[in-house]
């Protein structure tokens, strides 16, 4: 019965919805360029095949429920095969309208707090399982607006999608940020040659890194004198680890930051390190070096010295922001309830659910910047969800 009354107050507010999404996109012309309605039968346009694959998917609807309410709320008489096929072809045309609504105006831009003169820009990444599934079968990677509190690059993969930094579209001025999943030589300095800056979180063998002088850096005489609470930077040099013939070659110049954590954060950091450790199974010893590394915040960015530290460190609090923006997908929408098991119908599923998310991104921006005031300064929005990563 919820489920029904989802797919109802879909249907209450579709006049909205079919404004908000026509006036950024062509349903009909889109839908028959995109293949996704070759054979008019009972579905017979962009906007119905629209409307069907919003019940489906945040609509909460199964494929049965779905081509039930289909026939009472008036749309098709249509059997839930022809739902399902219906709904597996779209998936492409999904991504398009998704990406749409990625490039669309959103109105203000407010300038960020966080890094004054930039723009700051998460990049993060969140597992997606299917039923019965054990491990990752799709992975969404986004890029965060935290000054507009909206997602600008959506990218969905599946699990063999690997995390980088070169997935964000960025503009000269932005600052990426990232946790140290997302500390590699190439994509950071893909980022650089962008124009824009970084900060990443880095482990104490994350990157191969070296002082001014050339010769390997040596952590423990950064944490040796560090006191609670305080922090220090060092100038480093990230060099190639990879092929012989480029060892020891420097890709770039970079600030390195270390803080130490509070005892009682650090005696936590710890026992997370040895819960990985012990699920990982390793049968050796975890090395000192990560004992003591535990304790530490390790920070690497390239922006420059007029940044001050306490700046860098006060930007990459806000990484949370991006984990909260995944949890409302997860628990608001239903994200982390994907029902589907074969692969184009779960991406359409999963599409649907960004295409609403998307929406309501949109209207929260009206309400924000709907003060008398007001001007129309808007972003620019990339799409990448339509560039179909993954094949149906």
């Amino acid at each position: 019965m919820a489920r029904m009354q989802n797919a109802a107050t879909l249907t209450s507010h579709w006049p909205d919805v079919v404004s908000k999404v026509s006036g950024l996109i062509d349903l009909d012309t889109s839908v028959l360029a995109m293949k996704a309605l070759i054979r008019k039968r009972e579905i017979r346009s962009g906007e119905m095949l629209l409307r069907l694959a919003l019940a489906y998917g945040p609509g909460g609807l199964s494929l049965r429920a779905a081509a039930a309410w289909a026939g009472v709320s008036g749309l098709a008489e249509m059997s839930d095969t022809a739902v399902m096929k219906r709904v597996r072809n779209a998936s492409d045309w999904l991504g398009q309208v998704a990406g749409a609504l990625l490039r669309r105006d959103v109105g203000l831009h407010r300038a960020a707090a966080f890094l004054p003169g930039r723009r700051l820009r998460i990049v993060d990444g969140s597992v997606i399982t299917q039923p019965g599934s054990r491990g990752t079968d799709w992975r969404l990677h986004a890029t965060y607006d935290p000054a507009s509190s909206c997602f600008t690059d959506l990218d969905l993969t599946d699990a063999h999608g690997a995390e980088s930094l070169t997935r964000a579209g960025l503009e000269p001025g932005d600052v990426a940020l990232g946790d140290r999943n997302y500390a590699k030589p190439a994509a950071l300095k893909s980022v650089l040659d962008q124009g824009a800056d970084f900060i990443v979180r880095v482990g104490w063998s994350s990157l191969r890194l070296l002082q001014a002088d050339g010769t390997p850096l040596v952590w423990e005489t950064l944490f040796g004198g560090l006191q609670p609470g305080c922090a220090i930077e060092r100038r480093v040099q990230v060099a190639h680890s990879g092929s012989p013939g480029k060892r020891g070659l420097t890709w770039f110049e970079a600030r390195l930051i270390v803080r130490r954590a509070t005892a009682e954060a650090a005696e936590q950091a710890l026992r997370r390190v040895r819960r990985g450790h012990s699920k990982r199974r390793c049968h050796a010893e975890l090395q000192p070096i990560t004992v003591q590394s535990a304790g530490f915040l390790m920070l690497l960015t390239s922006l420059p010295a007029d940044v001050r530290l306490d700046e860098v460190l006060a930007a990459y609090r806000v990484r949370w922001q991006v984990e909260l923006a995944f949890k409302r997908l997860k628990s608001q929408l239903g994200l982390d309830r994907l029902p589907a098991k074969r692969r184009d119908l779960a991406r359409s599923w999963l599409l649907a659910h960004l295409i609403l998310a998307l929406l309501i991104d949109d209207l929260t921006q009206e309400v924000l910047d709907s003060p008398p005031c007001a001007t129309s300064n808007a972003p620019t929005f990339r799409l990448t969800l339509a560039d179909n990563p993954v094949a149906a």
